[in-house]
């Protein structure tokens, strides 16, 4: 072989030639220098390689680890960059962020967590939990997986709410309560174990007032407000179409009765306030007070409207027939327009007359009535007569009577 070449290609001397011993094969074999020093080329028959990076047919890999480029690498231009990385029409990629324009991404697995996120349009978004999760579909937001029964929770942090434009609920469960816009209690609610019967509010159109029902499994169902401690159930206006209001239950109730069983004497000149001085029925409210002489008062504790019925049975001794004038007063002035005049006839009709009336009167609390009476002869007395043994046997005839009862 010579020893130095010459030409047009080839200069120098044979040093600088390189070789393969034997020559290439389909395993890549190292390139010698012409002083037979190994380089970092290996060639094959259908591939070449320097260091990790090989070249076989139209693919560049690395036979081991990663293949690494450099930051001077050109490829004509972006889309041939793209097409030959394999992108698509993928942007290039920023420091921080990749910005999709058009296309379709498919079969793409995120993780971690999302920041700065503006939109997300999809027909379709799930969880990935096959027990229970949820799926946005369209504007439905459903409950999904393999449980049978599976909640979709809303939860607030701290104080926050969550907050509902404009609500539709087919059938909610309100744990605890409802709340007014300051958070304050307006409604609370408890949970009775297997109950069966509830209420039902339904409005109504112009002209009917809206109604709040019983209904439920049972035929008959009460509906039930109790107040608390001393507090009472207060209605502006009310309308009682059927039922029953408990007597024992209505408050500011008053009534009394009272009876005499003296014989009461008269006088022409000055009125003579009628004496009640048996009790027969003690209500409440209502008391027979002392005038400094004798039981005539009939005293209110409250204020009201009431209704007074005297009873008085007179008896006139005397020949010819006489008049007595009955009135009221109230706390010792006469009342107006209360008077009423009676005949008592004479021994020979009978001599006996019983006057009764019922007379209403309004009264501040702690006011009292009086009966007053003014015969025009000392003949006529408000008389008792006592009980027969008999047979048959008669009870007494009390020389008064008078009830009152509240009525507003």
């Amino acid at each position: 072989m010579p020893t130095n070449l010459t030409g047009a290609t080839i200069a120098s001397t044979y040093d600088q030639l390189l070789h393969v011993d034997d020559g290439p094969t389909a395993t890549e074999k190292t390139i010698y220098s012409g002083t037979g020093v190994a380089t970092a080329l290996k060639v094959g028959t259908t591939s070449a390689s320097v260091g990790n990076v090989q070249l076989t047919g139209n693919t560049v890999q690395a036979t081991t680890g990663n293949l690494m480029l450099g930051s001077n690498i050109a490829f004509g231009s972006a889309s041939n960059a793209r097409a030959a990385l394999g992108l698509g029409t993928m942007a290039t990629q920023n420091s921080g962020a990749v910005a999709i324009t058009g296309g379709t991404v498919s079969g793409v697995v995120f993780s971690g967590s999302f920041s700065g996120m503006t939109l997300v349009e999809s027909t379709t978004l799930a969880t990935s939990a096959a027990a229970a999760g949820v799926n946005l579909n369209g504007n439905t937001l459903a409950a999904d997986g393999t449980d049978t029964n599976i909640d979709i929770n809303i939860t607030p942090k701290g104080t926050g709410r969550t907050v509902v434009g404009a609500l539709s609920a087919t059938s909610p469960r309100v744990v605890t309560g409802v709340n007014d816009t300051n958070g304050n209690e307006l409604l609370k609610v408890t949970a009775t174990a297997s109950a069966v019967n509830e209420l039902t509010l339904a409005n109504a159109a112009t002209g009917n007032g809206p109604t709040l029902s019983s209904t439920g499994d049972d035929t008959n169902i009460d509906i039930n407000i109790t107040p608390k401690g001393t507090g009472e159930v207060n209605i502006t206006n009310i309308d009682v179409v059927s039922g029953k209001v408990p007597f024992s239950t209505i408050t500011d109730r008053a009534y009394a009765a009272f009876s005499d069983v003296t014989d009461q004497t008269g006088s022409t000149t000055v009125p003579a306030p009628v004496k009640f001085g048996t009790t027969e029925v003690a209500g409440a409210g209502i008391t027979m007070v002392t005038d400094g002489a004798n039981l005539t008062r009939l005293t209110f504790a409250a204020a009201g409207t009431y209704a007074v019925m005297p009873n008085l049975q007179f008896t006139n001794s005397d020949g010819n027939d006489h008049d007595a004038t009955i009135w009221f007063a109230l706390n010792g002035t006469n009342i107006a327009r209360s008077a009423t005049k009676m005949t008592i006839p004479k021994v020979a009709d009978g001599g006996n007359a019983f006057f009764q009336i019922v007379f209403y009167v309004t009264v501040t609390a702690g006011q009292y009535i009086q009966v007053y009476w003014l015969p025009e002869n000392v003949a006529v007395t408000i008389d008792h007569t006592a009980a027969v043994t008999g047979p048959p046997a008669i009870p007494a005839i009390p020389s008064a009577i008078i009830s009152a009862e509240r009525i507003a």
